[in-house]
């Protein structure tokens, strides 16, 4: 692993760990890592660590980033504009990665989630970047756990309210437009939606479904796995009351096997 690779000299925060399988003769499919946190200060990318092992074992490139949080600078566009320049870095240096710049997808779990979904189908001017990666089209492959598709549906909650800058009564053109569903669209990425059934945080209902709907209406491929019992933070246990690890829906085994087969089918197994 290449830890803090800046990816945008601008910002301390914004850097990269660098994971990459054993070398091959010709370029690998990647996966941009987005880690989530509620958009705010508190997690980095190291609660995304063990995904990205993982996916290098699995014969991907892949890359862990850290991007500008709420309260410091991270206020909706700058969070997706740092994650489009991170994309924008990995596609100016894929010779020298061996990457297929056709060939990236993006996992995110939560606010994670929320992010690589607007990097999916968010080409708006004003959340390309403006640093020295310039700009650069969406991710070709989405892997979203537990993200906030529709911020309209969550006003009152105060993580929601600190990214967008406002409350949805005083700006609710900011929520349109930092909502991955405002944006689908027939050209958008094929989704895999991974979700537990339990979340009690972000409502499977009010997001991931209607998501999945309107790209489904568009003609875009898209899957949904419902992780049974599966929180947003915890799992509900066998009894039905205990809460247990695995912390997160995209870390069960079966998500995991999920996703492999996802990338293998979307972007294209590693040589």
């Amino acid at each position: 692993m290449q830890s803090d690779i800046s990816y945008d000299d601008r910002f301390p925060s914004n850097v990269l760990d660098l994971y990459m399988p054993p070398p091959a003769t010709t370029p690998r499919p990647a996966v941009l890592l987005i880690h989530g946190g509620g958009w705010h200060e508190g997690i980095n990318r190291d609660s995304m660590a063990a995904h990205a092992a993982r996916l290098a074992d699995a014969g991907y490139v892949t890359i862990n980033i850290d991007y500008r949080l709420t309260p410091n600078g991270g206020q909706f566009p700058h969070e997706v504009q740092d994650c489009y320049c991170a994309l924008a870095y990995v596609r100016g240096h894929a010779t020298e990665l061996n990457v297929d710049p056709d060939r990236i997808a993006g996992l995110g779990y939560s606010a994670g989630g929320h992010l690589v979904s607007m990097l999916g189908t968010d080409r708006d001017a004003i959340v390309q970047p403006d640093c020295a990666a310039g700009p650069t089209g969406p991710l070709n492959a989405v892997v979203a756990g537990a993200g906030p598709q529709d911020m309209a549906a969550m006003p009152e909650v105060s993580v929601v309210i600190d990214f967008v800058g406002g409350t949805k009564a005083a700006a609710p053109e900011l929520y349109a437009q930092a909502s991955p569903l405002t944006h689908a669209a027939p050209d958008s990425p094929p989704f895999l939606f991974i979700h537990g059934d339990d979340d009690w945080f972000v409502d499977i209902d009010a997001q991931e479904r209607p998501m999945k709907r309107a790209l489904d209406a568009m003609g875009v491929e898209t899957r949904l796995l419902e992780v049974p019992g599966g929180g947003h933070i915890f799992n509900r246990g066998a009894d039905g009351t205990a809460w247990e690890l695995p912390l997160t829906s995209i870390d069960t085994p079966e998500s995991q096997a999920a996703m492999i087969d996802f990338l293998d089918t979307t972007i294209g197994p590693p040589p």
